[in-house]
């Protein structure tokens, strides 16, 4: 398939871009005054190198006086010259740049109990529900104004091409357009127009300010996906908030974006969002508009983000934790080299970093955003290398190994490659995984490592091959809990068979509600008659440590599939018949053709202490050191090779 239309040159104003690609705007960690670090000038420098037309800086802030620093900040001249050196970098490689510039996060931002946020309206803090915040005053948004002027102005001091104006997401501007946290009635609340006045004012600021010649792209948020609740926004509104911005002049893009923090699966997407499910809403704003649209939301399959342009959704496919997970996305499609491309397998964990105050870390690229602090470790001489297991881990380890040239063996007990991925990835609305699996195994092969399937690690032939390397990536098995009658049973089977084998038909039981139990669950009710689902906590997903977005997904997944959950409930017999357990302290029964043990995993690592002092150099990495991520597996597996010597 050719991609003609991803790398068409576009316009967008008076500046020509050299395809219709960008890097979505993401956050990044800064020096400690707000300005961009040494890491994020690399990390952008290699996405523009990587071939990406446009870059799109995450959130500046142009102000701290109201609100402490969550972002990147633009409000200094000492902020201009580290900008200056991204731009430059970029610009290098023939890539435009728009730096993103707002008020700050509002409503939505870190605050803590006892000091609450500024917002459009005294309206709940969203983090702490019983803290209103503060209204701005008429004179600070004056002030903010300034502030958005003096950022974009800093910006083409900068060499940028432009700002993008961060006016969505349920952010500040976007507390400002939305009646359920605006409820002033000065000229900045009321109608619609009133709520965009906030906006509306920035915009002609920057614009009288910087000039005609440098960009302006606003970017909004569409719908709130919400429509069940009054006064967040619906589609309809949308498109006329981008109606106005188009008719006003000086915006030269908008940028389209859908959900808020209360639908946050789909403002940054999860694994168990569809490709393309936000393009519904870039086609009713480019119907509306005769300025370029941009558009985001898991194009990342090359076919669907090039079907997008020519069905005329959108002018600039954005890419965001795809452009983490592989930099050279736009090279490696306009040169055919798709079964090379690094997916993103949706699992949230960059986001899920940042917030924790780490860098923006990626399961499937272990050195994005730290690419200055993880060089290569050159090879001195002939090395060897046995990794035993093929799972993410495994496979991760024996790529980077055979790519630096140790010579690699990796044993896989199954007839297959994967691990625990083949679970996880099997459901179609796990297809993310899948394709991070499948791209594994083809870098695994095309590596020229030697891969022997079927071949189980036993300790003293791993001794008698004295390899200088050793990496023990076995993983790890699912827990059968101790339930009378759960061995003896003909239809106990364990969620991985479940996701993995043929579709379950009749009445099915799940034991078990975290992570796994509620996928399998979510997976049953395509096939079966009816499923439940029994967990012994009071609430499902209990123990299921991951970003918010991505419980928001699978909690509303268990609530539309049918799935009849009990939770606070002990199973305590199992039979051929089906399952006995008890809740406040009554004896039910369900009858069951299915079974399905979803109560965790257990470690495979036996074979750390059987080959401890007895080879020149092992390391268990993955789950078979504890159950754990896709992430640790891939990182611990890659940063091993990456350091063997």
């Amino acid at each position: 398939m050719s991609y003609t239309k991803l790398f068409e040159r576009v316009k967008i104003g008076n500046v020509t871009i050299n395809n219709r690609i960008a890097m979505a705007p993401m956050g990044c960690k800064t020096d400690p005054d707000g300005g961009f670090d040494d890491r994020s000038i690399e990390y952008f420098g290699l996405r523009a190198k990587g071939g990406a037309g446009l870059i799109i800086t995450g959130l500046n802030m142009v102000c701290t006086e109201y609100e402490t620093r969550a972002a990147n900040v633009l409000e200094g001249f000492h902020h201009v010259n580290r900008l200056s050196l991204l731009v430059d970098k970029c610009h290098q490689y023939g890539s435009k740049v728009l730096v993103q510039i707002g008020p700050g996060l509002g409503r939505v931002g870190y605050s803590d109990p006892e000091n609450p946020p500024y917002s459009a309206s005294a309206v709940p803090c969203k983090n702490f529900p019983d803290l209103m915040c503060k209204p701005f005053e008429k004179a600070q948004i004056e002030h903010l104004v300034k502030c958005m002027g003096r950022g974009a102005m800093l910006a083409k001091n900068a060499g940028a091409d432009g700002v993008e104006i961060h006016a969505y997401g349920g952010y500040i501007f976007d507390q400002f357009l939305t009646p359920i946290w605006n409820k002033r009635t000065d000229e900045y609340g009321g109608d619609l127009k009133g709520r965009m006045k906030f906006l509306l004012d920035s915009i002609e600021e920057v614009k009288k300010v910087c000039g005609p010649n440098f960009l302006c792209v606003v970017k909004i948020t569409a719908d709130h996906c919400l429509p069940e609740v009054e006064g967040m926004r619906r589609l309809e509104e949308g498109v006329e908030i981008a109606k106005i911005l188009d008719q006003m002049g000086g915006v030269d893009a908008i940028h389209v974006d859908t959900g808020c923090y209360e639908r946050y699966n789909l403002q940054v997407s999860t694994v168990y969002e569809k490709p393309g499910f936000q393009l519904y809403a870039d086609k009713a704003v480019k119907d509306a508009v005769h300025i370029p649209v941009i558009g985001h939301g898991k194009l990342n399959d090359p076919a669907v983000a090039e079907k997008a342009i020519e069905d005329g959704c959108l002018d600039i496919v954005a890419l965001g934790h795809q452009m983490l997970a592989d930099p050279e996305w736009p090279h490696k499609v306009i040169e055919g080299r798709i079964d090379e491309i690094k997916y993103c397998c949706g699992c949230n964990e960059c986001l899920y970093g940042a917030v924790k105050g780490r860098f923006k870390p990626c399961a499937m690229n272990p050195i994005s955003g730290n690419e200055i602090d993880y060089p290569e470790v050159p090879v001195e001489g002939e090395k060897t290398m046995l990794v035993v297991g093929g799972g993410p881990g495994g496979m991760a380890a024996a790529i980077e190994a055979a790519n630096k040239g140790i010579k690699v063996e990796l044993w896989e007990k199954e007839e297959e490659l994967g691990g625990n991925l083949r679970a996880a990835g099997g459901p179609d609305f796990k297809h993310d995984v899948k394709k991070s699996m499948e791209y594994l195994k083809h870098a695994l092969y095309e590596s020229g490592a030697t891969v022997r399937l079927g071949k189980e690690g036993e300790a003293q032939e791993i001794i008698d091959g004295n390899y200088d390397y050793v990496v023990i990536a076995t993983g790890s098995r699912p827990f059968i809990p101790p339930i009378p009658g759960v061995k003896e049973s003909p239809i106990v089977m364990t969620a991985n068979d479940a996701l993995t084998g043929a579709p379950l038909k009749g009445r099915v039981v799940v034991v078990g509600a975290g992570l796994v139990g509620c996928e399998a669950a979510v997976y049953a009710t395509e096939s079966a008659d009816k499923v439940y689902v029994v967990e012994m906590m009071d609430d499902i997903l209990a123990t299921a440590d991951h970003l918010f977005n991505c419980d928001q997904a699978l909690r509303r997944m268990m609530a539309e599939c049918g799935a009849q959950v009990t939770c606070s409930a002990k199973v305590t017999k199992i039979t051929d018949k089906g399952l006995e357990y008890e809740k406040d302290g009554k004896t039910n029964f369900i009858e069951a053709d299915h079974i399905v043990i979803a109560s965790g995993f257990r470690p495979n690592n036996a074979l750390e202490d059987q080959l401890w002092g007895k080879v020149k150099d092992v390391r268990m990495i993955g789950d078979a050191v504890a159950p754990r991520k896709i992430i640790t597996a891939v990182s611990e597996g890659y940063h091993y090779a990456r350091l063997a010597n």
